[in-house]
């Protein structure tokens, strides 16, 4: 079965309303927790809760790491403490973190009280570390070994210990027993060594390594410089503390790329999934940008003002034409942000294109309440007789821009998000319909809409 296909949606919503767990288990049964993921943003919040809950509750746990984090949160908010509980105590530290960051500061207290003593102390003991520091994502279940440990002696412990024991084996650290770090060497070696041999014999010493409180993104990339699939975290004292996993280190590369792609559109806040994020939030995440380009726009408007009207020079402009660079900017600024958002998710697999309806309905409410801000403020600004704060023009005038804005804004953002999905849905990189081609193609539609509209509200 196909998460990708809306059948698979449909199906999850016709299981959200069966009360049988066993009913859910087996239906659910091979698909694999990143897919569920997947399609669960897509579900009404408490159709998505209630598959979540009458899953088995370790299976339930990995498919909470892998949502976004606005879903986890709205699904923690809704689960009792007795069930976040026992989510992070059947999760690797380093994901049951990431789930305990997405918790109020007093709710974590009360659940550290509910989960086993020695898994609190370890969330409290990583949580101490800064935000955004590799310290906080430090996996303690490696495979750690004495200098005199002999071939034949790992490859045993190996075997006898439960598969939960270590998060990952590719690397097998040598320590001291003051957990000072003194070698490493892979398994392929391990394999390959004679079985009297020794791990002082088989380890390298010029081990790379990091601090905890290096930065994640910092650690991340160098990890990727040199390909390792683990790197060992080190306190100043040389001791090891854990390692930190090429999966979370996939995880945060991807997150900072993300964010700077949509800081390039002009699109603040964190990687989040598209589908995750309310209207509201996507309001948040856009309006500061354009009010910053809103104001850096309308100097241009001041130059043509200040020739338009007289200045130094006999150059006389309709006041219309002050207002231009303005208006298309917004558009274009508005588009480019949707674009932006638009082609990077459905690049991530974030949307498809059957999502398109609930897509547009979206974007036009994330536009009317963004084009209702600049249009006030556009309006205001026209009419407002305060040198500097405004251009003293007349309220008919005014009234245009004030209109123009929300209808160019509407009409860009329903241009951006729709043309990526068609492009998509034909067989076209929706990266060719990037935000230079939505910009040019919205500047001059926008001038139709200010045209017409002037028209009909001013005497020309």
């Amino acid at each position: 079965m196909r998460t990708d296909d809306k059948t698979f949606v449909d199906e999850l919503r016709s299981l959200a309303k069966i009360e049988d767990p066993e009913v859910i288990r087996e239906h659910l049964e091979g698909i694999r927790p990143e897919d569920l993921a997947e399609a669960l943003p897509r579900l009404e919040l408490q159709d998505g809760l209630a598959i979540l809950q009458r899953m088995d509750e370790e299976r339930a746990a990995y498919v909470l790491v892998e949502l976004p984090n606005e879903t986890v949160r709205a699904y923690l908010d809704e689960l009792p403490d007795a069930t976040v509980a026992h989510y992070l105590d059947v999760l690797p530290m380093d994901d049951a973190i990431e789930i305990t960051e997405e918790l109020s500061p007093e709710r974590r207290e009360a659940i550290l009280q509910v989960i086993p003593e020695e898994d609190a102390s370890e969330i409290e003991r990583l949580l101490a570390y800064p935000d955004d520091s590799v310290g906080r994502r430090i996996t303690e279940d490696f495979v750690r070994v004495r200098p005199e440990a002999t071939t034949s002696d790992v490859l045993r412990d190996l075997r006898e210990k439960p598969e939960q024991e270590y998060e990952m084996i590719n690397d097998i650290y040598v320590l001291d027993d003051a957990r000072h770090l003194l070698g490493v060497f892979s398994v392929r070696r391990l394999l390959r060594a004679d079985p009297h041999s020794t791990a002082n014999e088989m380890m390298m010493t010029d081990v790379i390594s990091v601090p905890p409180d290096m930065h994640e993104e910092e650690a991340a990339r160098l990890m990727a410089r040199y390909g390792f699939y683990a790197m060992p975290i080190v306190d100043y004292r040389g001791r090891m503390l854990g390692i930190f996993t090429v999966d979370d280190a996939h995880e945060i590369l991807e997150e900072a790329d993300t964010q700077d792609v949509l800081a390039l559109g002009a699109v603040s806040g964190d990687a989040e999934a598209y589908l995750s994020l309310s209207t509201l939030q996507l309001v948040k995440r856009r309006v500061p940008w354009l009010l910053g380009l809103f104001v850096a726009e309308s100097l241009t408007g001041n130059v043509l003002r200040y020739y338009g009207q007289g200045g130094d020079s006999d150059l006389k402009l309709n006041p219309l034409a002050f207002f231009i660079p303005l208006l298309i900017g917004c558009g274009g600024n508005s588009g480019s942000q949707v674009t932006t958002t638009i082609t990077r998710s459905l690049a991530l697999g974030e949307i498809k294109s059957g999502d398109w309806l609930r897509i547009m309905r979206r974007e036009m409410a994330t536009a009317l309440i963004s084009g209702a801000i600049l249009g006030a403020i556009g309006f205001v600004r026209t009419w407002l007789p305060v040198p500097i704060l405004g251009w003293n023009m007349q309220p008919s005038l005014a009234l245009v821009v004030g209109l123009t804005l929300p209808a160019i804004v509407l009409w860009a953002t329903t241009v951006g998000s729709m043309l990526p999905i068609m492009a998509k849905r034909v067989g076209i990189d929706p990266a060719v319909m990037s935000a230079p081609f939505i910009t040019t193609f919205v500047d001059a539609t926008g001038l139709v809409i200010y045209f017409e509209i002037a028209r009909r509200l001013i005497k020309m």
